[in-house]
């Protein structure tokens, strides 16, 4: 007898979801398997003292390989290692992106996957208190507007109205051309991750759930063509445990194609040159990673002028918070966001993040740089044309998987990015920030090819990798997962996370990635009928 009849690998944003989802018919034994712990009341469910994780445990420390397009820089990737996933080391935003976004995928061979779908089940996970009958109200997801400690929040917000850019409103309501102090997922300024939600104390008190943590898996056994269960290594050495119907792996953007190569699915050649003997040759995985990326307009206010306030991720910052959920740490600067147009589409080009805090290090010539206000406009990317890939190091299941996103390999995003650029030009020279605008990097008056010189040597991630297991049409060959998010080529074994993505969203990537859980419950519910 099979110890499971479903196995979920990862214990994040979308296995969460299914998991608990799955586990609501008592006929259903499922497992929960998580290579990290829980995720414990430390500074990490703080709103501005989170970073202070990233060098802990709870993080799988990933970083791209150097990148040609930025001058040989590689790029740090913190993910989630524990309960939670990587929502237990990011800013918790919520932001839905535009139905339209979801209709991409449709279009892209991932049929019954549109922006009805995904509002809907928006509407039953959401407990938020903004009015609007495209938000949900009374669902397990709550989320709060994120606080501010100083007006200059406000005045940001107030220079996108002033520029004409759009009115102030909700970023995941009808309107796509708002600004706003977006929602996250915190509760009384204390971080309350998806995993929180759904895996909570009467869910793991079923007979039929079990979830299991510090446990790696090594890969998904396959036998005559079927997914019978996984290998893992965790506190009791090396086992194997098996699924009665299906193995899901919701390990997330890079390791979930990972787990693939290392059981022998994937592109043939590259398992070849490894040393791991091909189970099903399917090309597309690892293929097709994106991101979204963001490059930044700098000002810096006069000497005396007053409203930025620092990040609170000193060691008295931390302390003070874990006492009394207050001070520094209780905040976090980027936490203002618009959206816009360059040329008159029904959904934005760009993001713009607001932060009230400027980059001291970026004003070299202005000697007390460190001691004066200001403020950061980064400008995203949101449909992003370049493409990477996600590889695997070795045959060793340690190894930390080569990531390669590519960006800006193709021309587009760079002269996007330019366009960007110049809408956040015209936030930083309205009058509501002129007080702290004195110095803006780069200047306004750069030309076009200045600005595009620049954004190598500046662009960050937003941390949104996506895609590199996407689903779409059966006969797609640049799909690694039928609409159903099951792998080609093999029986019951599907795929339930970020990766599965056709394409990004004009939005962050936990709301889509909790439609992608929810729905894939539903699939397999449907299936087992």
């Amino acid at each position: 007898m099979s110890d499971f009849d479903y196995i979920v690998v990862g214990a994040g944003v979308a296995g969460s979801v299914l998991a608990a989802r799955l586990s609501e018919d008592p006929a259903f034994r499922v497992a929960l398997i998580e290579a990290g712990q829980e995720n414990p009341l430390d500074i990490g469910r703080s709103q501005g003292g989170f970073p202070r994780t990233w060098g802990t445990d709870k993080n799988w420390a990933y970083a791209t390989v150097p990148q040609a397009a930025l001058g040989g820089r590689s790029i740090d990737h913190p993910r989630g290692r524990a309960v939670g996933g990587s929502n237990t080391l990011n800013i918790g935003a919520w932001l839905r992106g535009r139905p339209e976004d979801y209709d991409a995928w449709e279009a892209a061979g991932a049929a019954g996957w549109n922006g009805t779908g995904a509002v809907e089940t928006f509407r039953q996970v959401e407990g938020t208190d903004r009015p609007g009958d495209v938000r949900g109200h009374h669902g397990p997801l709550v989320m709060n507007d994120i606080p501010t400690p100083t007006d200059l929040s406000e005045r940001l917000i107030d220079s996108f109205i002033e520029t004409g850019l759009g009115t102030r409103g909700d970023s995941d309501g009808v309107d796509p051309f708002v600004v706003d102090r977006y929602q996250t997922l915190f509760v009384d300024g204390v971080r309350h991750t998806v995993a929180d939600a759904f895996l909570t104390d009467a869910v793991r008190a079923r007979d039929n759930f079990t979830i299991l943590t510090g446990a790696h898996v090594l890969r998904v056994v396959v036998e005559d063509g079927r997914a019978t269960g996984v290998e893992l290594r965790d506190a009791d050495g090396t086992r194997t445990i098996t699924a009665a119907r299906e193995v899901v792996l919701s390990a997330g953007t890079f390791n979930t194609p990972q787990i693939l190569m290392l059981s022998g699915i994937g592109p043939r050649d590259h398992l070849t040159a490894l040393g791991i003997d091909t189970v099903v040759d399917v090309a597309a995985v690892g293929e097709n990673l994106q991101d979204h990326v963001y490059t930044h307009v700098y000002t810096l206010a006069g000497a005396g002028v007053d409203g930025s306030v620092p990040m609170g991720v000193g060691d008295a910052d931390a302390a003070r918070w874990l006492k009394t959920h207050d001070g520094p740490s209780a905040y976090f600067p980027e936490n203002g966001v618009g959206w816009a147009t360059l040329d008159g589409k029904a959904v934005p080009d760009i993001e713009l993040l607001l932060s009230y805090n400027p980059s001291p290090g970026s004003f070299g010539e202005v000697a007390d740089a460190d001691g004066r206000s200001g403020t950061t406009i980064g400008v995203v990317l949101l449909q992003p044309k370049s493409r990477g890939t996600v590889r695997l190091a070795s045959s060793d299941p340690y190894a930390k998987p080569v990531i390669d996103p590519r960006y800006l390999t193709e021309p587009e995003d760079v002269a996007t990015l330019v366009a960007g650029v110049r809408v956040a030009h015209r936030m930083a020279g309205a009058k509501v920030l002129s007080l702290w605008a004195e110095t803006v990097i780069p200047a306004i008056g750069a030309s076009d090819d200045e600005i595009a010189a620049y954004i190598p040597g500046d662009i960050g991630t937003v941390y949104h990798p996506v895609g590199t297991v996407r689903m779409g049409a059966v006969d797609d060959p640049s799909a690694a997962l039928d609409p159903q998010l099951r792998v080609k080529g093999i029986a019951g074994l599907r795929v339930a996370d970020a990766s599965v993505m056709p394409s990004l969203i004009r939005g962050h990537t936990i709301a889509p990635t909790v439609f992608i859980g929810h729905r894939a419950a539903d699939l397999i519910a449907a299936d087992a009928a």
